[in-house]
């Protein structure tokens, strides 16, 4: 199973919403470093597993510069308790 099918019927990380879930790819500062660029998504294991209101609001929060530093914090966390549900369920292994 592929990485983006793996947030299907899944709960959102962020809010908990089981409506609309995908595989939301890592925009921040450190994008460049996951395989990111200028047009070019970061690999999807940098992704969370994000409804389609807390994708919207973290791809309009990597438009702020002045938090540009929070947001991603606060992405790369997203993208962590993905990975460990992953982990959890076999889907990715240690």
């Amino acid at each position: 199973m592929s990485l983006r099918a793996a947030a299907e019927g899944q709960d959102c990380v962020r809010c908990g919403s089981e409506k609309g879930v995908v595989l939301c790819h890592y925009t921040g500062a450190r994008r460049l470093a996951y395989g990111g660029g200028y047009g070019l998504k970061v690999k999807d294991i940098a992704g969370a597993h994000l409804c389609q209101s807390c994708h919207t609001h973290m791809d309009t929060l990597s438009r702020n510069k002045a938090l540009k530093w929070e947001h991603s914090e606060e992405f790369l966390h997203l993208c962590m308790l993905t990975i460990l549900r992953l982990a959890e369920r076999g889907e990715v292994k240690w």
